[in-house]
């Protein structure tokens, strides 16, 4: 059972804007609707040059409005976890796209059951120029560190975890995948996250496409510039253990993607405590200390 509302702590949804007016009181008012509480909303205006400043003051009374010179996303997202952020847990929410009314609270619960997970990150539903549920997984850090990155952005995340691992790299430049790269950092301290199944944020795809690159050479380049990034979590998991471990996280994840038993939350935490703990017994940076 979730705590009562009094015990619960602060979260601060930090809606990030540049140039999204015409789609921002959607986003804003999808933060509002969240029954989870105590909750507040803040706005960042990342030096839009159209009327979005304008939409934000329409809700001035309800949230922060936050305007700068433009930063870009990373130091954006930084500054505001660093210096706005008053909640002991927050989650960004790009102002192109909308959480359903249960978002928060239904990530909170998954963090409530897995006490040991840093965050909670859920199922993107894609609309727009793209649309239907996009593929997720249970956490696994043999696939988080062997594929590619599965966690989106709007993670329900602890503010001290973040802060710990110093928020974003800013020094990726034009291979943006900033994501995949702060929740390897996360992986790397010690740092897990859990799932829930629902699609529970609207991620809005768009006819231009977006910044993070989707196919072809960029993509390339990305996956590679963030993989040596971080190729010592890989090298931890060439082993035949580690190869072992990630056919077994596999095997259970095409299985769920068959008969869908991550309908069962209970399942889910079974499955991710139990690759968790084979991957802090062999593969986590101090494993050797513990076996």
């Amino acid at each position: 059972m979730a705590a009562p509302a009094r015990e619960r702590p602060l979260v601060t949804v930090v809606v990030l804007c540049h140039n999204y007016a015409h789609f921002l009181p959607e986003s804003v008012e999808s933060a509002l609707a969240q029954t989870y509480e105590p909750l507040e909303v803040i706005v960042v205006d990342d030096g839009s040059t159209d009327d979005s400043l304008a939409v934000a003051r329409r809700y001035a009374d309800r949230v922060r409005i936050e305007t700068q010179p433009n930063m870009g996303l990373e130091r954006s997202c930084n500054r505001a976890v660093r210096e706005l952020v008053r909640g002991d847990y927050f989650c960004f929410l790009s102002a192109d796209d909308a959480f359903a009314p249960r978002y928060v609270e239904r990530l909170w619960e998954a963090l409530q059951r897995s006490p040991d997970a840093a965050y909670a990150y859920c199922r993107p539903l894609l609309f727009g120029a793209r649309e239907g549920p996009m593929r997720c997984l249970p956490f696994s850090a043999y696939f988080l560190v062997k594929r590619t990155n599965f966690v989106n952005a709007s993670a329900l995340t602890a503010r001290a975890d973040y802060l710990a691992v110093g928020g974003y790299a800013e020094d990726l430049g034009q291979h943006a995948l900033e994501d995949w790269d702060f929740w390897l950092r996360m992986l790397a301290r010690g740092r897990r996250g859990t799932y829930v199944r629902e699609p529970l944020l609207r991620w809005r795809r768009h006819d231009a496409g977006s910044r993070n690159p989707e196919q072809g050479e960029r993509e390339r380049a990305a996956l590679d510039h963030v993989r040596a990034r971080h190729h010592e979590l890989a090298e931890r998991m060439s082993d035949v253990r580690g190869r072992m471990y990630y056919a077994l996280d596999f095997a259970l994840a095409a299985a769920d993607l068959a008969l869908g038993y991550s309908r069962w939350p209970r399942l889910v935490r079974r499955y991710e405590r139990a690759s968790w703990r084979r991957y802090r017994r062999w593969h986590a940076p101090d494993a050797a200390s513990r076996r």
